[in-house]
């Protein structure tokens, strides 16, 4: 793996358009933040990246703190983490989704947890009518970043 890689990271160079630097960017929920930095304006190949870099860190930050992630450096998370809102995962978070399952005369709500474990793909549930809607979702997502860094 060569040195100048990072996830969100890639090269841009354009030669016919005198174009050389990194293009960083981040999504969360559709929406595309992004930033170009030029080898000539930080310093060579080298600082630019290293720009580039610190820039994304940043972003990705405010987006843990969106989604009640705290202290957490982003490059410790493991890949696919954060993702947008579509209809199969409704909260932003891979492998994290709200249910409702509708029986007769009563009403399921809860977050899933899906996880891979020795034995194969697992999934726990925190219902949010035992610990209501906040907790239950903080509590998933703890629950989702503890198994997704045993894995590693």
């Amino acid at each position: 793996m060569s040195v100048f890689s990072a996830k969100g990271i890639s090269r841009i160079e354009q030669p016919e358009k005198r174009t050389y630097g990194w293009y960083a960017r981040v999504r969360y929920k559709g929406v595309i933040r992004s930033k170009f930095f030029a080898d000539i304006k930080n310093g060579g190949r080298g600082k630019a990246f290293q720009m580039a870099k610190s820039w994304h860190r940043k972003e990705m930050r405010k987006i843990i703190k969106k989604i009640g992630g705290k202290d957490i450096d982003p490059h410790t998370i493991p890949k696919g983490t954060i993702v947008t809102v579509n209809k199969s995962n409704n909260t932003g978070i891979v492998g994290i989704q709200k249910i409702v399952k509708r029986k007769k005369t009563t009403t399921y709500k809860a977050y899933r947890v899906v996880y891979k474990s020795s034995e194969g793909y697992k999934a726990k549930f925190f219902s949010i009518a035992k610990y209501g809607e906040k907790e239950a979702f903080e509590l998933a997502r703890k629950f989702k970043v503890e198994k997704m860094l045993e894995e590693q």
